[in-house]
This record gives C-alpha cells, structure tokens and sequence, in this order.
C-alpha cells in the first residue's frame, strides 16, 4: 500500500448551490470546484463519487453486498438517485467552459459490477500539470433515499450526506482512490474549503444546521435562503495550535421542522478546573501548558427528547476537552450536535463540525446514553476529521484510533457504564445471570414460546403462545429478586467486543475485504482499540501520548496510511517498534498466557537412611501433616508459564510471598519464541500466596483471563454466592411457567 506524503496532499475548494423539493425531496444543485494538484504529476482525468446511486436498485455493490438490506431492514422502497445532467472545464480558447459530458463514464473498480453507478470520471481537455489548478462546473440532480443509513429523509427530517457530485483523491504513484460504495466502507476525499447556498421550504426556518457555520438566513416567499461556510471565514484566515490554517474534506446538512435548538459554550477553562489533574499530566508529557480554544455548540434535538439536550452539550464538551488535551485543539469555532428522528436510522455519523448522535428515553448518565455515543461521533472531529484517513482501505485508523480514546474519555467523566435491561423500553437496573431457555424447537415449545406445528400442507408453520410484553416478562423474571447489578469499564468493553472475532482477519484489511461484517467491526473497532490501548501498557503512558499527539500534529489536514501511522507514532515515542505493529496489526495472531504454581517444604526424611558404618536404616515413624512445617525446610516453588497462539510481548509475573514480599519476574519475548513455556523453580523461606501474569493489567489482548493469576487459597464462598442467585433465577422461572398452565 503506498503511503502518504505529509504536507503534499492536493486541495478542492467547492462552491454549491441546491434547491430541495419538499415534496418529492428532490434535489437540483450546481456545484463549481476548483482542485489543485500537489500529486507531483501531471493528471488527465478527473474521477467522482456519486455515492446515492448506492441506493437506486437492489444490484448496486452497497445492495449486493448488504444482502438488500440496510441496517438490516429490507429495502424495498424509498430508493434513492443521483444523476449528472452537465459537466464543464474552464479554459476553452474562447475564455468559456468546454463541455466533458462526452467523456463521462461510469467506473468499477472494486468488482466490474455493471450495475454500480457510485463512481464516474471524465477526460479533461489537457491534462493538469503539477501545482496547477482545474476549474469544473457540474450541474447534477438526487433523488433523496429513505434515510436508512446515513444519507436521505424520512417525512420532514433532512439527513443529506454523500449527497453532490465529490471528486476522489488522486495519489501520487496510485492514480485516482474513488472506491466503489461498499457496505462496510465509508468515505475518502480532499480536504478544501465549502461555499454551500440551500434554497429550501419556509418551514425550515432556524431549523437547518450543516457543517461550517451559517452566514445568513434569508426568507424569500415560502422558500428560505440559507448559505453555509466551512470552515468559517474566520477559521480560514487563522492558524490552529499546530500552526496549520483549518480545512475540511466533506459537507453535510441537516433539517427538520421539528428540531429545537440549542445553543451553549465550550470552555476549556471550567474543564482544565474541574480536571485539573488530567491537565497537570498532560502538561508533564508534552512540556507546555494546554491551552484550548472556546467552540460554540449547537444542539438540534426533538421535542420528545429535549431533557437531554444539556447530556448532549456536557458529553461532546467531554471529548472537545479530552481529544484536544491529549491530541492538539478543535480548530473550528462552531460544532453542531444532531438528535435525528426517531426510527430514520441515521444516528451514529460523522461528518465535518457535524455529527448525529443515538440516544433512548429513560436513560441516566451512569448507562452512557447517549453520552457514549455523542462522545464517539464527536471524537470522530479529530481521527477522520482533522487526520483524513482513507475510510475505504483503512477505517481502523479513525475508528480504530476513536474506540481507544472514547473508552479513555467516558471512563474519566461519567465512570463505569450501569448495566440495565429493558422491560417494554424501559431499563431496570440489573442483569441476569444465566439466559432463559430457548432457541430450539423443543425449548421455545417448553419455554411457551413458540410451537412448529406437523401440518402437511404449511411450511413450516408456527403458532406463538407467548408474545412479547414488557409487564409479563417483568413478572417473569422478578429482576428486583433475581438480578445482579453490573458495572462496566468501557476500556475492557473494548476487550468484550474483540474477543468476539480476534482471528478471522488483520487489522490493517480494506473495509470491504474483510470476511463479514462481524469481522469488520471487530478488527476496525474493538481489536484496534485493544491493541493501542495494550501499545499503552507496554511502552506506558508518555511514550504512548507523544507517539499519537506526533500523529496527529503531522497529518493534521493530510491523508495518512497505516505505515504512516506506524512511522509516525515510533518518531514521536522515541522507539522502535516495527515488530508490534507487524504481530498486532499485520497478522492473526491472538495469544493465551497462564500461570500454574507447585510448592512444598520437605519434612523429615523417610525411608532408608544411610548411617556412618554404611548400614541403611529404615526411618519408618508415622507421618504427620505438621511434619513438613516443623521441618523448618525452606519452600521448593515451581512456578510454569505457558503461551498458546502466535503473539509475543515481553510478559511480567509478580510474586507475593506470605511476609508481603513481592518479586518480578519477565518472560522475554525471545524466550517466548523459543519455546512456549517457562519453567521457574527456586527456594523460599516463605510461603508464596500469589503469582499474577500482567500485575497492571496493560495487556488487553489476552484471550483468557482466567488463568493469568494463581492463589494459594481459593475463595469457596462466591461460587455459592452466584450459583443461589442462579438457582433463585429459574426457580422464579419455573414458577412462572407453572403458573401459566394453571
């Protein structure tokens, strides 16, 4: 894969102009951009993305690829288009534009797919030298989709993304990177500066947010004007805290009659005071003092919904504070937090100053909803937003990089996440401890579920004894007599969510080339985030913030790959790593350590015992289990690590001895690839209680905890403990059962 070059990355600049139907939710628009190439070579085409005609038949690559179905609801209306109606250069002879509507042709380059149209190009009169610019005008019309994932409408509410003709990025070496619209794949374009003027229906009035800031609000009739800056023009004549002047590779707007908004403050300064330790080491890892800009927050929420509107603001005031701490500051003045619609599917996007959160009513700050959502999206402001990785061929370097820091982040302002479990959508505090009996047929029969019944003529033919209700499974679960209370770190949530997958594929595979999409969201998600935040464990905690801050500061506003990633982190560390992000990142690997220990003292001696003329002597006294103590012998330990699976990091091991003495121990990671075992014996006055693989916990990518720590006394009264609550679980149960059969 070739790598980026920072600092050289090309520029499109965008003026657009659209008018929607608020009928037909059609949209026309005219767009102007102007691209620069800083490829160092000259290019003679240029290639677009048309990501809505993902949505225009049920054979597009997104559609194929996603079995018809979107966020897995079957498609089977709503569909949406994007169609070019002209394309023009400027420069013809006549000082005018020359039409390339000859030259336009749909293009697959992922799978040959003919009936993907997410992707054109059209050949340009003459080729654009290095450090030249192009000017193109583009008229196009849409037909917005039913919003289902990430882009459309559903009634009033405006979700429009991926929504005008967007140039690819050109690559020096590579030619055009303009993907397909995969379903597990996001998106890749240039960073620039967007002009944008909506026309749309009166009744959008004050209720239009979009990425950038607004510069004027104008009614004209039943319709409104409204235009749209990104960055802002103030932003654009500043320099940020890295000294780069801000840009953005993307713009999204949002509407909805319905919204009510809400505007407050960031200020650093009442966070640096509530936080001040966090400032303090911050301030000792990078040698200077945090200083955070103020953003202005908007949040767009509906009514049903508006008590959590300040949970909105507190939580993306969180990352705004942790993200720049710890990675530069938020370069623009202004970030828009949208609450979509109900049931619109398009919570849970990112986009530049804009992002949709997901939230639920009923829901307190310790459950972290929408907290934890609103801190990950908002987060997604610095890994995609302002480090542009291509979200195509390496999503794990945004949401990968995101997973890590959002866990960081929630952990510090909100604490452990409180397990709860839903009654007709509304949680109860607790869990159960075991699942209810069912899924086959004889368990849905005896759990009054379901019941197949042997008819010849029917396929398959069900009859459901047992609906779903939310007030018949309270009673039937009796949760304030059953349940346990569960409390959640998130960073070890992370550790949850790799184990479900940590094999199928490497980290560093393209979105669309990994196995399904479980594991897709396992290796671009939960495994990165395990793998940085055991990269954390391992080098400790200022190396690791320096390796990621030197990231962020040197592709700030440019398109890094993963060995940009890799290259950038060691310079700013100051180590050398090149085989950990090979193991972790490269390969399959997974790895299992365990600790087992054997001790005991010798007590007298037994047996034939040799006497000074040489005669033996049977020394045959009763034994007694107080022997060996009164021996007054010392302890002989044999304490044996084992490795199953192909990872090797240098793993520690600390002793406890009864006087409270400790002693550390590594296994190296060259013993490891000799041999997967270590045995370690010796002698010891006193007793050893306790042999702990990993005492700080900084390896999250062990599949089995379980047998990382050995005691010298187990504790016999929790199982007991757990095994009564279980026992009382389908007590209740089978008394519900009864019940129902009178």
């Amino acid at each position: 894969m070739a790598q980026g070059q920072a600092g050289g990355a090309s520029r499109t600049d965008y003026r657009i102009a659209a008018r929607l139907d608020g009928e037909t939710k059609k949209v026309t628009g005219t767009l102007e951009l102007r691209w620069t190439n800083r490829s160092g070579e000259a290019v003679s085409d240029l290639w677009f993305h048309l990501y809505l005609n993902a949505f225009s038949n049920n054979r597009s690559t997104h559609m194929i690829e996603s079995d018809g179905k979107l966020r897995d609801e079957p498609m089977t209306d709503g569909w949406g288009w994007s169609r070019v109606v002209s394309a023009r250069v400027a420069g013809a002879e006549n000082g005018g534009f020359q039409d390339l509507m000859p030259s336009f042709r749909y293009r697959r380059p992922d799978d040959g797919n003919e009936e993907d149209r997410t992707v054109f190009s059209l050949d340009l009169p003459r080729a654009v030298q290095a450090g030249e610019s192009v000017r193109v005008e583009i008229k196009w019309e849409s037909q917005l989709p039913r919003v289902r994932r990430r882009t459309g409408y559903k009634d009033d509410f405006l979700l429009v993304a991926q929504w005008f003709p967007k140039l690819g990025v050109y690559e020096a070496g590579r030619g055009w990177n303009c993907h397909q619209f995969h379903m597990t794949t996001e998106f890749y374009s240039d960073y620039g500066t967007y002009d944008v003027t909506l026309d749309l229906p009166i009744e959008y009035e004050g209720k239009v947010g979009a990425s950038g800031v607004k510069l004027n609000d104008t009614p004209k009739g039943d319709r409104i004007e409204v235009r749209f800056v990104a960055p802002s023009p103030g932003d654009q004549r500043r320099e940020d805290a890295f000294g780069k002047r801000p840009l953005v590779h993307d713009f999204t707007w949002t509407a909805d009659p319905r919204f009510e908004v809400f505007r407050q403050i960031f200020k650093f300064k009442e966070w640096a005071e509530r936080f001040p330790e966090e400032v303090e080491k911050a301030s000792a890892i990078f040698g200077e003092e945090p200083k955070l800009r103020d953003v202005d927050v908007t949040v767009m929420i509906h009514p049903e919904r508006r008590s959590q509107a300040e949970r909105h603001f507190r939580a993306a005031c969180a990352a705004l504070f942790f993200y720049g701490l710890w990675f530069g500051e938020y370069p623009y003045q202004h970030i828009t937090v949208v609450d979509p619609a109900w049931g619109a599917g398009a919570g849970g996007m990112e986009y530049p100053t804009l992002f949709t959160c997901g939230t639920r009513l009923f829901s307190t700050e310790d459950m972290h909803r929408p907290e934890g959502v609103t801190v990950h999206e908002c987060g997604h402001q610095f890994w995609y937003g302002l480090v542009g990785n291509n979200e195509f061929e390496a999503a794990w370097l945004d949401e990968g990089l995101n997973t890590y820091t959002d866990s960081e982040v929630l952990l510090r302002v909100y604490g452990k996440d409180r397990g709860a479990t839903d009654y007709a959508r509304i949680p109860v505090s607790g869990v159960r401890l075991a699942d209810l009996p069912g899924g086959g047929k004889i368990t849905d029969a005896l759990a009054v579920r379901e019941v197949v019944l042997p008819l010849p003529f029917f396929e398959n033919p069900k009859i459901r004894l047992l609906r779903d209700s939310g007030a018949v499974d309270y009673w039937r679960d009796q949760p304030l007599l059953t349940f346990v209370p569960q409390w959640d770190d998130p960073r070890w949530n992370d550790r949850v969510g790799y184990l479900r997958d940590p094999d199928t594929d490497p980290i560093q595979t393209a979105g669309w080339k990994y196995a399904d999409r479980t594991s897709y969201g396992t290796n671009s998600y939960a495994r990165t985030g395990v793998a940085l935040r055991t990269l954390q464990g391992l080098v400790g905690n200022e190396a690791f913030f320096k390796g990621m801050r030197h990231f962020s500061r040197v592709w700030r506003y440019e398109h890094p790959y993963p060995e940009d990633f890799y290259a950038s982190f060691q310079e700013g560390a100051g180590l050398e790593l090149d085989w950990y992000f090979r193991e972790l990142f490269q390969t399959t690997g997974t790895v299992d350590w365990s600790v087992a220990v054997e001790q005991e003292r010798r007590g007298r001696l037994r047996g034939f015992e040799q006497g000074e003329g040489g005669d033996f002597i049977l020394r045959d006294e009763p034994v007694k289990e107080s022997d060996a103590e009164e021996s007054g012998e010392p302890y002989r330990v044999e304490v044996e690590l084992r490795k199953k699976g192909e990872l090797r990091l240098p793993l520690s091991v600390r002793l406890t001895f009864a006087d409270g003495s400790t002693r550390d121990l590594v296994w190296t990671r060259e013993e490891q690839g000799e041999v997967a075992w270590k045995r370690i014996e010796f002698e010891s006055e006193h007793k050893l209680i306790s042999a702990v693989i990993d005492p700080e916990r900084g390896y999250y990518v062990d599949r089995d905890l379980s047998n990382n720590r050995w005691y010298d006394e187990t504790d016999s009264l929790s199982p007991w403990r757990w095994a009564e609550r279980i026992c009382a679980q389908y007590q209740h149960y089978l008394h519900f059962i009864q019940g129902l059969g009178g």
